[in-house]
């Protein structure tokens, strides 16, 4: 009970932040401090606070920030940028405006001591060392995420050959491993200024601005971005950005691939999201046009039985649309099944549909599951080449119990990001 009764007192007198940074600028008393964040290619502003008589401000809140790099602004008089890690009471005390001696949070200190010695000019070789040496010192710190990220790829001795020029050579291994060393999936990068410097970099300077090209390098980096639902949301929405200010050939193309494979969601798929992420989708064009396709189609099943959509009583309706003669089709089945396996527990039902109108059934890949296999009826077979197929990307449908189109997805990884949702 003693125990109880001090636990309360504490919590009256000591109320716990979720994060609390102290700054103190002694040269700047009574002015307006700012603590702003990155993300992506914005900054945005974070907290505020005013100093007081001595210079000390304070910056505090219930909600954690999430990690990444943060700047302590005092505008036209103070930019420096501070690391914030999981510990998230800081104390900061400037000396002048280029330096701070920071307490609360080994990594967030190690980093502003890193940031101080990049003032010395070091050279290109001694900044490396001291990123591996921080990088040994922080395991699986999101320092050591984030300084990894910056490190240059290596060229491997075995991957000389003695036909092509040592340049030609360095170019090609970067730019296949250009990414070894950051994870385009890990969100705390996009707090940083890094992520969108370095995508940008990438596709300006080690990719030839060729439509051909840039798509089989925008699928690529969706790959790797597609573990998180926010990261794929950026990344789709740089590449996009990019193709409508690109100034290649048939530009058309690689813009409507983009589109196809951006995770696209109809209007009553918003309310499933989390609020911060209800901004951040793409609006299915005529999409009530759409939902009355698939409601009007008619299925059958392997045995020429007519399949009842209504007869599904499962929350979701998965819809696989293949054709035998796409191998993107049946390389990606056991990726689709998979998702449905993880997500039994959601009532997910799936169903392959033939557009080729035949009997074939998909081949039982996963052991554990086995869809429902139906055929599209043979006046509906253009329609479906015509809406599913277009760029051979689109052919996930997510309906409700109802028969309302509530998703489309070009992978089956946007599609395991939607129902980790909802």
């Amino acid at each position: 009970m003693r125990l109880v009764i001090v636990c309360l007192f504490l919590s009256l007198f000591y109320p716990v932040h979720a994060y609390q940074i102290n700054v103190s600028v002694a040269t700047f008393p009574n002015t307006p401090v700012f603590l702003a964040g990155y993300y992506g290619d914005r900054v945005f502003v974070a907290d505020s606070a005013l100093a007081d008589a001595s210079g000390k401000a304070v910056f505090t809140s219930d909600h954690d920030l999430c990690p990444g790099i943060y700047a302590i602004v005092i505008p036209g008089k103070l930019n420096y940028d501070i690391l914030v890690n999981n510990g998230q009471t800081l104390d900061i005390r400037f000396n002048g405006t280029a330096e701070a001696t920071i307490n609360g949070d080994a990594c967030t200190s190690a980093y502003a001591g890193y940031s101080t010695w990049l003032n010395t000019k070091p050279s290109k070789q001694q900044a490396v060392e001291r990123r591996e040496q921080l990088i040994g010192q922080y395991p699986n710190s999101f320092l050591a995420v984030y300084l990894a990220a910056q490190q240059p790829v290596e060229i491997e001795e075995t991957s000389a050959t003695g036909d092509i020029s040592q340049m030609l050579k360095t170019y090609q291994y970067r730019r296949r491993h250009f990414f070894d060393r950051m994870n385009l999936s890990d969100v705390r990068l996009l707090h940083t200024p890094l992520y969108h410097e370095t995508l940008q970099y990438y596709i300006s300077k080690f990719v030839t601005q060729q439509t051909d090209t840039l798509i089989h390098i925008a699928y690529r980096i969706l790959e790797l971005s597609s573990e998180n639902y926010e990261t794929f949301f950026f990344v789709s929405d740089f590449l996009i950005d990019y193709s409508l200010r690109s100034k290649i050939d048939n530009v058309n193309r690689l813009h409507n691939f983009l589109q196809r494979s951006r995770y696209m969601l109809g209007s009553k798929a918003i309310p499933l999201l989390p609020a911060k992420s209800r901004g951040m989708h793409f609006l299915v064009k005529d999409e009530n046009l759409l939902v009355g396709k698939i409601m009007s189609m008619s299925f059958t099943d392997t045995e020429g039985v007519k399949f009842d959509q209504s007869s599904v009583k499962s929350k979701y309706r998965i819809f696989y649309f293949w054709d035998p003669g796409c191998p993107r089709c049946l390389s990606n089945v056991p990726a689709w099944q998979s998702v449905l396996n993880k997500y039994k527990s959601k009532s997910c039902f799936g169903i392959a549909v033939n557009t080729n109108g035949n009997v074939q059934q998909i081949e039982k890949r996963i052991l554990s599951y086995e869809p429902l296999c139906v055929n599209v009826s043979l006046n509906h077979m253009q329609e479906c080449e015509r809406i599913f197929f277009a760029d051979s990307y689109s052919k996930i449908i997510v309906t409700n119990i109802s028969g309302d189109i509530i998703g489309i997805f070009g992978s089956a990884a946007a599609l395991d990001n939607f129902l980790s949702l909802i």
